[in-house]
């Protein structure tokens, strides 16, 4: 079932396809604000906070996503797959904590 992904800052609404990451769903409909890097895993620009909703996390480098920050909602968007709809924050101040 395909779910969408809200980014907070813009209120811009990511339709996500079945088995599709947040990352690429966001790629092919131009969504620039959630940044790219590897999209292995393993570099962390691609980080983003899940306010709202559940998903699947696939393997991640735990230097880049530690697990007191998986903890509070923070995911590698090249390794995250809806289970619902999501609502996402891109701020850099939110990744401060």
């Amino acid at each position: 079932m395909p779910y969408q992904a809200q980014v907070r800052e813009t209120g811009k609404v990511i339709d996500l396809r079945d088995g599709e990451s947040l990352l690429d769903a966001a790629t092919r409909q131009g969504v620039t604000a959630i940044h790219r890097g590897c999209r292995g895993g393993g570099c962390g620009v691609c980080k983003v906070r899940v306010l709202s909703g559940a998903y699947a996390l696939g393997k991640c480098s735990v230097a880049v996503l530690p697990p007191d920050e998986r903890g509070v909602g923070f995911v590698l968007s090249c390794k995250t797959f809806a289970s619902t709809d999501l609502v996402v924050s891109t701020e850099a101040e939110s990744q401060d904590r």
